[in-house]
Order: C-alpha cells, then structure tokens, then sequence
C-alpha cells in the first residue's frame, strides 16, 4: 500500500479539476486500485467557501481529508512511506517544497507556465504550453459537461448567484428582482437557480425561507448543482458571475449575461496580498485590475467580447433594459452560441484518461 495525496484550494479546483478525475477512476474497477490510499490535503485560499471538506467527503473515495488549518503541520511530517503529490491548487512553491520534504513522486496540473514547475516530476496541462516537459491533455473542466446543453426553442433561463455566502444574500434578492419584472413581458419564461454545492446549507434554507412568499409568486426552481451534465441541459441563456461557470456555460454552448455588481467591494476574494486590504485601497485596487483587464467573462479571454458584461454600480433597472434587448432579439442569442462552440471544440480524448493511464505507468516504474 501506498499513499497518494491530492492538494486543491477552493470550490473551482475541487469541482472543475479533482471531481472528473476521481469520477473517471471510480468508474472503472482498476485492480491497482486497491493498493492505494487516496487523501487529499486543503489548502488555506480566500477564494474558499468553509465547506470544501464537506463536499469532498461526499465523494466517498477519500481515506482522510486534511483540512486547511492543519496543512503547514504537513511540513513537519517526514513520515517514510511511500506517496505521490498532485498538485491542483494553492502555492505552487509549498507545495513543491512539500513534495521534497516528503520525498514523494509529484505531479502538476497547471493552466499556463509557472517557474516553480521544476520542483515536480511530472506536469499536465489544460492549454498547449509548447514546452516538452509539459503534458498537454485537454480541460479537465469540459469532461463532465453536456457538448450542446442549449436549445433556442427553450424557455428556460438559468441563474448561477455564486458559490460564497455573500452570493445569497446580495445577488439572490438582485436576481429575483429581475424575474419579477422580466416575467411581467415574459411569463412563459421559466427560470432555474442552480445553488453551488459549496455554499451552507443553513445559509440556503435561511434564504429561502425568507424569500418563500415571492418565490411562490414566480417560475423559479432552485437546485443544488451537484451534476453538471445531468441537470444543467436545455437552456436558452444564463445570468451568471464572473468565475468557472463562465467557462462551463461556454463549452455547453449557452449564452449568458455576466454580472459583476461594485456595489460591496470589500466582499470581493482578491488573489495575493490585495485580499487583506481594506476600504479604499482596496476599491483603488479593484478600480486598477478592472482597467487592466476590461473582461472579466473566461470566454472573452479566449475571444474579446463574444459575451457580454455588466461590471460596476449599476441598479437592477439597467440589468433588465439589457436582458430584455437580448431576449428580443433570438438572432443575437443564437449566433453567441454558435461563437462559443467554435472557441471551444470538443474533447477528442478524455483528459483523465490520459492522466490515469500515465499515472499507472509511473506506478509501474516506481512502486
């Protein structure tokens, strides 16, 4: 028996990148599977939730879960046991230095070229890096979704409020305000939230029950997202934040509006040092990433503009003047769609199997 620990962060990694992986491997009955103990270690992230551990344990493949308050301890552990590393999310260096420190085989999964790359044995990527020493394999994110989940017979809109708690209690109330009016000129539309599994469920519950009485007033389905390809199907168009789901709406071909509401900035996860700033040095430097990067949508890093973007101060009545433009002219959701499926083709080959089938030879060479 040996040891193999995967190291991810935050709600994107765990669903988008270590969810297909591991569904792919428990699908098959592998024989070597049974000598391996599988764990997986969190790592402390500002773009975490509080309820990775849960999600993860409902996976039911893990020995143990190590959560993140635990993991510098990891550092001190010099244990002799034999184990391999994947590395999904967090530091890259740390957990680099980790794999050292434990003389394990370590591996990467990584979306563009960082210099620490050269503290692991093996790196796959998402994206073709032209570099021999990285494993192209395709987006693991594309594995568990539908190609073609959109449909412009369809009268149904789906609505992705985020995977943090702050998501419910701004963009909820901010989304139903735009159904109410929307099914004023509408009401054969029909609208899905699609909660993320990440989110607490007394959180959820304390918001439906607040919102019972409109909710009753109007065609909305709430559903946990726990099945991307299952429940995510024949859809005319999304409302969504910016972030993974943008990506995954993308390759299932369904257009979307995204939002990104200024209004509580200091609500915002921001990556390194900026995420401790407070107050106005931290709406100075919200103002400053914004004008660096005017799109925020994935799909517009891929092709500028393919879908479009309402970021700043603005106020539900400028939302639904720009939804119902849209919704008005189906030529203009149709050919968004037909650019989103051309920016992402197909996976020709599962990325998991790939991995897998190179992780099997590694473990023939090495234990």
């Amino acid at each position: 028996m040996f040891n193999f620990y995967f190291i991810v962060n935050g709600p994107g990694e765990i669903a988008g990148w270590l969810y297909p992986l591991v569904d792919w491997l428990k699908k098959r009955n592998f024989y070597w599977i049974k000598d391996i103990n599988f764990y997986t270690i969190l790592v402390p992230c500002q773009f975490a939730t509080g309820e990775e551990k849960r999600v993860l344990e409902e996976f039911n493949f893990f020995k143990e879960i190590i959560p993140p308050d635990l993991y510098w301890k990891n550092f001190i552990n010099k244990s002799k046991d034999k184990k391999i590393i994947f590395h999904f999310g967090g530091d890259l260096f740390f957990n680099g230095i980790l794999s050292k420190i434990w003389k394990s085989y370590s591996i990467a999964y990584m979306e563009k070229k960082y210099f620490w790359l050269f503290l692991f044995n093996r790196v796959y990527s998402s994206k073709d890096l032209k570099d021999p020493k990285i494993r192209y394999v395709g987006e693991l994110r594309f594995e568990n979704l539908n190609r073609n989940a959109f449909s412009k017979e369809s009268n149904r809109i789906a609505l992705f409020p985020g995977s943090r708690d702050y998501a419910l209690r701004f963009y909820f109330p901010f989304y139903l305000a735009l159904i109410k009016e929307i099914h004023k000129l509408y009401p054969k539309l029909q609208f899905t939230f699609f909660l993320s599994q990440f989110l607490r469920r007394e959180i959820i519950d304390q918001y439906l029950c607040r919102l019972n009485s409109l909710l009753k007033e109007l065609p909305v389905e709430i559903r946990i997202l726990k099945n991307w390809k299952e429940q995510v199907n024949d859809f005319l168009f999304a409302l969504t934040l910016p972030g993974t789901t943008t990506l995954q709406l993308g390759y299932s071909g369904i257009p979307m509006l995204v939002l990104l509401p200024l209004h509580r900035p200091e609500y915002l996860p921001i990556e390194g040092f900026g995420h401790f700033l407070k107050g106005k040095l931290r709406d100075f430097l919200v103002e400053i990433y914004l004008k660096n990067n005017p799109y925020l949508a994935l799909p517009n890093k891929y092709k500028r503009g393919v879908v479009p973007e309402i970021i700043g101060r603005f106020n539900y009545k400028k939302v639904i003047k720009y939804i119902l433009d849209i919704l008005e002219n189906r030529e203009l959701i149709e050919r968004m769609h037909v650019d989103l499926i051309e920016i992402f083709p197909g996976l020709n080959i599962s990325p998991s199997k790939i991995i897998w089938s190179d992780i099997y030879e590694i473990l023939e060479k090495n234990f």
